[in-house]
């Protein structure tokens, strides 16, 4: 399942940006409809917060901290059992 699809799931609205729009048209979709954007793309989120669009960065930083927060939880518990 992909994350939008959970995103939904959870209640909030999502909309995919088709293949091949480019980074001006995304941005500009993004400002009109103010939406918030989740991304990978570094270059284009922070594109983004320079035009005051929010965004939310699903990058590998991001994901090894939610790995390791997921890991000391795990660890931590099991040293108490």
């Amino acid at each position: 399942m992909a994350w939008t699809n959970t995103l939904e799931i959870l209640g909030w609205m999502t909309t995919k940006v088709r293949p091949g729009v480019s980074d001006d048209e995304f941005v500009n979709l993004a400002k009109e409809n103010k939406y918030v954007v989740v991304s990978l793309d570094r270059k284009l989120l922070s594109r983004c917060r320079v035009m005051g669009i929010p965004a939310v960065d699903l990058g590998l930083e991001v994901q090894a901290k939610i790995v390791h927060e997921s890991l000391e939880k795990i660890i931590t518990s099991h040293e108490r059992a």
